[in-house]
């Protein structure tokens, strides 16, 4: 049963009244509707216990015809009125694929008597700042205490500190029915209260609330008007049209100040589930609106677009990426959806970024001349980029790479860091600065950042791929094991994982028998061309005899066409003979595979060959002498002296010398 509701809660800055159904933050009372109100006390009678979705929408809304979008509003709203982050949350946590818990910091007081909200809260008052917001806070901070230092003792107002701007404001009227019977008013109300919802999430955008933008409902008022008498810049009105079973719906965006249309978008449906048609459709319409209005996640601010057809592209084109669909065919769309998004919007910095990598992958699909033309033509829009967004963070992060193929790691590391910390954690941001942390051994920091990502995109077999690599070099085999089970419920190629809990099968640090080995081993080989090497199709006729496994690789290291290559397949040699335990032959195929990177032998490799280094965490190879020579040649050592950070499980011997293990 959930605890009795105290009458107030008091921590940090925050007091919830529940007798009186306020909240106050700062000394401030924080607007809340109804139902947002019901929601928290509903969570905060339960303080660390997790309350599903379901639970949520039959207490307060009864469940009659909510979708679940409402509920992720009145979350927002929430999140907002206590000043959370949503990407880091402290009190209002989601619980993926249950519902939400509540937790308060300890100790929570409880107050006998209601607070004012208009007067500061007694004793000091802890301010809690987004942790990836939390450079642009300070200098703000930084800012207004040097002004009154500064004015202090003369009496003077202090300088005023810039404003920060304010985020568009938005207000979704009722949708007009214009069905010729008149009887489609609930599907008008429904779709603009879904889109509203859904756009409500958005916490760049300020969206007026229903019992305010409803309340013109069947008023023929001037949009400019309505737009003063709600004090925001924008408005979307629409229509709904049923026409036996067929429904035409229309939504357009306008300028309140002067009435202007700024986007329009019409929908023809058949009207089979009509919620399935409504949340479809408010869905489409909330990120066009978000894309026209900047305010989308992938905006100019971040290097994206406000071009709807291209923003629409960036998300196929990403999702390929994200679902880890790398096949020729996936690689080919990707390259048209690039040269298609850069083609609506020659300013957008991220459609060119993604071009510049399409080529690449197409190269790496090629031969001969067609595959340098394609690495020469991203060369050139790698060049572009610096021209036309020289201050971007992706003209940034492509200077820190070519710092790091110049030999200097510690500018490039810094500079990499940089771009992270000045930024949400996407993929994009993280992805280059995660590879050189790994590069140099930094392993449970490159799990930390990635596992970041995670949380925000929970649902990317990319993030879940590289999760299970990363365990698995921290020997945190466990970890790597249950990330592995929870990817496999991800949509896009499991080769990768498979590949990699095979290599852990094979070293004894996962369950299964010589069944389950040979399951992987056999789906390895039909689904990849990779894999189709003499090499690996003759390990699977001796799965079970270590001694004849080793013996495959030392063909392998002797005869390179047997192996499959030394740039393609080498590092397999490398794994195979580290899962057996055998170190000087894995030293051996890990020198072979390392020499065999361009850049190697003179310091310009890039960041991503490293891997190989930390990738054989069975057998001991890092304590092997051979290990440490390699970890000089490649100049891992100098940056660990210069920066005085070791990579993990290493460290400094006397003045000369160090070990790992």
């Amino acid at each position: 049963m959930p605890k009795p509701v105290p009458r107030n809660l008091a921590f940090d800055d925050v007091v919830i009244d529940f007798a009186g159904r306020r909240l106050s933050r700062g000394g401030r009372e924080q607007a809340l509707e109804p139902k947002a109100f019901a929601v928290l006390t509903l969570l905060a009678g339960s303080p660390g216990r997790v309350v599903a979705r379901e639970e949520i929408l039959d207490a307060v809304w009864g469940h009659r015809h909510v979708t679940q979008s409402v509920l992720n509003r009145i979350m927002s709203v929430l999140r907002q009125a206590l000043g959370e982050d949503a990407q880091h949350p402290r009190l209002l946590r989601t619980v993926h694929g249950v519902g939400y818990r509540f937790d308060p910091p300890l100790p929570m007081a409880e107050a006998d008597a209601p607070r004012s909200t208009t007067q500061p809260l007694a004793g000091p008052v802890r301010t809690r700042w987004p942790r990836l917001a939390a450079g642009a806070a300070a200098a703000l901070l930084a800012a207004t205490a040097v002004a009154w230092l500064l004015h202090k003792d003369d009496g003077a107002a202090p300088d005023a500190v810039p404003a920060v701007p304010a985020p568009p404001s938005l207000a979704v009227l009722p949708f007009a029915d214009l069905s010729q019977a008149q009887d489609q008013e609930y599907l008008a109300d429904g779709l603009a209260e879904e889109i509203l919802n859904q756009l409500a999430q958005a916490p760049a955008l300020r969206v007026v609330g229903r019992t305010s933008s409803f309340s013109f409902k069947g008023k023929n008022e001037d949009l400019r008007t309505i737009g003063r008498k709600l004090g925001v810049a924008y408005l979307l009105e629409g229509s709904v049209r049923k026409d036996g079973g067929h429904l035409r719906v229309t939504a357009q965006l306008v300028g309140a100040g002067d009435g202007t249309h700024l986007w329009s978008k019409t929908y023809a449906r058949e009207l089979r589930g009509v919620f399935a048609v409504q949340e479809e459709i408010s869905r489409d319409v909330a990120q066009a609106l978000s894309v026209k209005l900047d305010v989308a996640r992938f905006n100019r601010g971040q290097g994206g677009t406000t071009h709807v057809e291209a923003y629409e592209r960036f998300l196929r084109w990403r999702s390929i990426v994200m679902r880890e669909q790398f096949d020729f065919e996936h690689d080919r769309e990707r390259l048209q959806l690039a040269r298609e998004m850069v083609a609506l919007d020659p300013q957008c910095v991220l459609c060119w970024d993604a071009l510049a990598g399409s080529l690449n992958s197409m190269a790496q699909e090629l031969r001969g001349a067609q595959a340098d033309q394609l690495r020469a033509e991203a060369l050139q829009v790698r060049e572009r980029i610096a021209r036309i967004a020289p201050d971007s963070w992706v003209a940034r992060r492509d200077r820190s790479n070519a710092l790091w193929r110049q030999g200097r790691r510690v500018e490039a590391i810094a500079l990499a860091k940089e771009i992270v910390d000045s930024g949400p954690p996407t993929k994009e941001r993280v992805w280059d600065y995660s590879y050189m942390l790994y590069a140099m051994g930094h392993l449970q920091e490159a799990v930390a950042l990635i596992e970041q990502v995670r949380a925000v995109e929970p649902m990317a077999l990319f993030l879940s791929r590289d999760l299970q690599y990363d365990y698995t070099a921290a020997r945190r085999y466990r970890d790597a094991e249950a990330e592995y089970q929870r990817g496999r419920q991800l949509e896009g190629s499991q080769l990768e994982p498979d590949y990699v809990a095979f290599i852990r099968q094979l070293a004894g640090k996962r369950p299964g028998g010589l069944a389950q080995l040979r399951e992987l081993h056999g789906r390895l080989l039909k689904h990849s061309k990779d894999f189709d090497t003499p090499f690996f199709r003759d390990l699977g006729a001796v799965l079970d005899e270590r001694e004849a496994m080793l013996a495959l690789v030392r063909k392998a290291l002797a005869d390179e066409a047997y192996g499959g290559g030394y740039n393609e397949a080498s590092y397999m040699w490398t794994n195979v003979a580290d899962a057996l335990g055998d170190t000087d032959l894995a030293m051996t195929a890990l020198r072979r595979e390392l020499e065999a990177q361009g850049g190697f032998k003179d310091g310009a490799m890039a960041q991503f060959p490293y891997v190989a280094f930390w990738n054989a965490p069975y057998s001991g190879v890092r304590a092997h002498p051979d290990f440490k020579r390699l970890l000089a040649e490649a100049g891992v050592v100098d940056y660990w002296r210069q920066t005085g950070r070791w990579g993990d499980g290493c460290g400094p011997v006397g003045a000369d010398d160090f070990q790992c293990r």
